[in-house]
């Protein structure tokens, strides 16, 4: 028989095969690893969009009760504030100080989550927020500077080696700790 007389293959062989399943299986774990990447970065993204609301929230606060401008310096966080203040100030009147105290202990609410909550064996926990987070007011002759931190989800270089809120709480040389910090001037009357 001659050489060319030989018969056309048909079909797959077994190598082809493994291959294109090679192929495709390092496809779907690239996917994968892109879809995590993808979540994670979302999920630092939402942290920082609600720090940056949080942060604005109490500027606006401090700027509608400039009185008390003084009353309003804290460092709160992680339930530090643990009893509502009396008298609630949307149903009754108050002296801006009592204003202050109020909108500091609705921040520090905000801060760990008070928009949402769990359901954890019958007992309603804080689910919404910022993880681990500490928000720092200082007033220096009505320069107010507002920051709030929290923990990041990946390591990074301290983002502001000047700036103390939440130092030593986000893991080794705070390499986890993410900030946003608005220094503005509010004039005290």
């Amino acid at each position: 028989m001659p050489i060319t007389a030989r018969k056309k293959q048909k079909g797959i062989g077994m190598i082809e095969v493994l291959i294109a399943l090679l192929i495709v299986s390092v496809g779907a774990i690239g996917l994968l690893s892109t879809q995590a990447s993808g979540k994670r970065i979302g999920y630092d993204a939402l942290q920082r969009s609600i720090a940056t609301g949080l942060v604005r929230d109490i500027v606006e606060r401090m700027r509608s009760n400039p009185g008390a401008l003084a009353s309003y310096v804290a460092t709160v966080g992680e339930s530090s504030i643990s009893t509502e203040p009396s008298p609630n100030c949307t149903t009754a009147s108050c002296t801006p100080a009592q204003m202050a105290a109020r909108d500091l202990w609705e921040w520090e609410r905000a801060l760990d989550g008070a928009g949402e909550y769990t359901n954890n064996g019958g007992q309603e926990t804080l689910a919404g927020g910022l993880v681990t987070p500490r928000g720092c007011i200082t007033n220096n002759n009505g320069v107010v500077t507002v920051t709030v931190a929290w923990k990041g989800y990946q390591s990074a270089s301290n983002p502001s080696p000047g700036n103390t809120c939440g130092a030593g709480l986000y893991g080794n040389n705070d390499d986890q700790r993410q900030l946003i910090a608005i220094t503005t001037f509010i004039e005290d009357v």
